[in-house]
């Protein structure tokens, strides 16, 4: 019905249709109930963002139609997905290493709380804080690990139940995550065929691997990952007993939860924070599209000390800008409201994205047309080829000076605004 197309909805919300050659081309009625939210979300934020129609592509569209439906905790049975990238936190490690902490008798303690599995990015944060103890959390550690040949991944529990699955950066792993049924039925296979050759003499202490043709499937994958400045707790927040922790990561997790059950949570994480203590809580993509918030803890508890966001964010490809699962999600309005802000300023908004069309150009992602639209190379796909582009397109973005212009533009508006050690830009966020 056309009163359920995306088509339809997109012109509801942001008061312009959708470029021609995109109509029809998302089938809105078809997703979950979960999904759709979502969507109707997205554009929400979207609008209050100043984000219009005309900035709509492909590759947004494969976003919310294919990826953003599978990873949503509706498609894992409410759990929370996994989800882990080598090097996404990495801006995150630089910003500590910045911190001005004096380590006592005992290493400094970094506690990475919902680290994932496998735990990719606590091992990259106890590489680069090598004088700190780094402790990664998480209640979803599983028992096995199986990789197949296409770089594509899945997390089984002990009761041979697939619980999460990744692709791969290659074509094969991109196309898998578009069919849970497939994947499923995929790495079940593979499971079946690799479990017979694991070790027989397993103690739990040490992994054991089987190999065949490429793939490969890993028992007591945690093992592997455990260094002399990196250990695992599996936990639930609740459940934690460490000792108090200069830093805490909280990374893609919070978000998951209402308004009511983050705060106390983020009650529950000041807990473990020694005195003036830094918690770090938002959401980001792959490196990319950050919006985190950095509490302290004060005399007086735990109050927000900066609210920092990354600029790809003001001209995405993916949706994290606008990632939220509840309607109550703070974090994700306030970046909407800043976004809209910087978009209405002329002395900032018509700079940036003429470079931005230019860099877009330059890097062969795609071109704006005369019609003021976005097109894309005839048979475009997404490959990891797009994604380090677009990577390398915003490293140029921040070394042309851009995040000192948005601050600048942030201050005319009344924030009190900066642009953080590692690049990225902040306001002091409100403490009602």
């Amino acid at each position: 019905m056309k009163e359920e197309s995306f088509d339809a909805l997109v012109e509801h919300v942001l008061g312009t249709s959708l470029p021609e050659h995109l109509e029809a081309t998302f089938f809105f009625p078809q997703l979950k109930p979960y999904a759709q939210d979502f969507i109707r979300r997205m554009l929400t934020l979207m609008k209050r963002s100043g984000y219009s129609a005309s900035e709509f592509n492909p590759v947004l569209l494969h976003w919310a139609s294919v990826i953003i439906p599978n990873v949503l905790p509706g498609v894992w049975g409410g759990r929370i997905p996994p989800i882990t990238l080598p090097g996404r936190h990495k801006k995150l490690d630089d910003y500590v290493a910045t911190l001005d902490i004096t380590a006592g008798k005992e290493p400094n303690a970094f506690v990475d709380l919902g680290c994932g599995f496998p735990p990719l990015t606590a091992v990259d944060t106890a590489r680069e804080l090598p004088n700190w103890q780094v402790i990664g959390v998480d209640r979803s550690f599983t028992e096995y690990v199986l990789y197949d040949s296409h770089g594509n991944y899945a997390c089984i529990d002990q009761a041979e139940t697939m619980q999460y699955f990744q692709s791969g950066p290659s074509e094969k792993g991109l196309a898998i995550f578009g069919n849970p049924n497939a994947a499923s039925e995929h790495f079940g296979d593979l499971f079946a065929e690799l479990s017979p050759l694991l070790p027989k003499d397993a103690d739990g202490k040490t992994s054991q691997t089987a190999e065949k043709d490429g793939n490969k499937l890993i028992c007591h994958h945690l093992r592997d990952f455990e260094t002399n400045n990196l250990t695992f707790v599996k936990a639930g927040l609740g459940e934690l007993e460490l000792p108090p922790a200069q830093v805490i990561r909280c990374m893609n997790v919070l978000v998951y939860f209402d308004l009511e059950t983050r705060k106390q949570m983020l009650m529950q994480a000041g807990k473990l924070l020694a005195d003036d203590g830094i918690l770090i809580v938002g959401t980001n993509g792959i490196a990319s599209e950050s919006r985190i918030t950095v509490y302290r803890k004060g005399s007086d508890g735990l109050y927000p000390d900066e609210f920092v966001f990354s600029l790809d964010n003001l001209g995405p490809f993916s949706l994290m800008p606008w990632f939220s699962i509840h309607e109550d999600d703070l974090d994700a309005t306030l970046l909407a409201y800043l976004s809209r802000t910087l978009r209405a300023d002329s002395l900032f908004w018509p700079d940036f994205s003429r470079r931005l069309d230019e860099l877009l150009k330059e890097f062969e992602l795609c071109e704006r047309g005369p019609d003021g639209l976005l097109h894309f190379p005839d048979g475009f796909t997404l490959s990891a080829e797009f994604f380090g582009k677009s990577h390398h397109l915003w490293q140029q973005m921040e070394k042309e000076d851009f995040a000192t212009g948005a601050t600048k533009a942030l201050e005319r508006a009344g924030y009190h605004a900066w642009e953080n050690a590692v690049g990225d830009v902040a306001v002091r966020p409100s403490t009602d």
